[in-house]
């Protein structure tokens, strides 16, 4: 093994994309309009980021891959797209989002569960912006203006697993690897 490679891992937590809501994200994508610089997310990027770790050595990783396997099977929900998101602002866009209303709060809770995990694992500490559930579909090189053709349309999103992924920086944009995956189905009541 290659000790170099192997000492530093680019990490994050998040929920992926159940794969019933693909086509919807792709209809998404659709609606915006041919721009300089915009580079549409593939199908293997698509979730929603409770935890940007960053560069991190084994023993964070596992830390972390632990806070992920620790989540309670049962804190599954979902949230609703209702729009899209253009961050940081409609006139200065780098990023394309779909915005999720989170009225259960089901986002939130997760995202509180795994932060204070990784805060008292020493792993990393929450931003101090507030979190904001949102899939990116598209980016852009250069900060710009960007008008979708029509609002996105609404969909469901049910948080089925979440996972610790590593992200590698390729030309081609990031390749995402998932290093552990904790299935959060509700329970059945009988």
């Amino acid at each position: 093994m290659d000790e170099a490679r192997g000492a530093q891992q680019r990490l994050f937590v998040a929920v992926p994309l159940p794969e019933a809501l693909a086509g919807f994200v792709r209809e998404a994508q659709d609606l915006l309009p041919p721009a300089p610089g915009l580079r549409l997310m593939g199908p293997q990027q698509f979730h929603v980021t409770l935890a940007f770790i960053g560069e991190v050595e084994a023993a964070k990783a596992e830390a972390a891959r632990a806070v992920v396997e620790s989540v309670p099977a049962g804190m599954g929900g979902e949230g609703v797209f209702e729009r899209f998101l253009l961050l940081p602002s409609p006139r200065k866009t780098r990023v394309v989002a779909l915005e999720l209303s989170d009225g259960e709060g089901s986002f939130k809770r997760l995202y509180e569960w795994v932060m204070s995990g990784l805060e008292r694992a020493g792993v990393t500490q929450r931003e101090k912006r507030p979190f904001r559930p949102h899939l990116t579909i598209a980016r852009l090189r250069n900060p710009g203006m960007v008008q979708p053709r029509s609002e996105s349309g609404r969909a469901r999103y049910a948080i089925e697993s979440v996972c610790l992924y590593r992200s590698e920086l390729t030309p081609r944009g990031a390749v995402y690897t998932v290093l552990a995956r904790k299935d959060l189905v509700n329970e059945v009541e009988a």
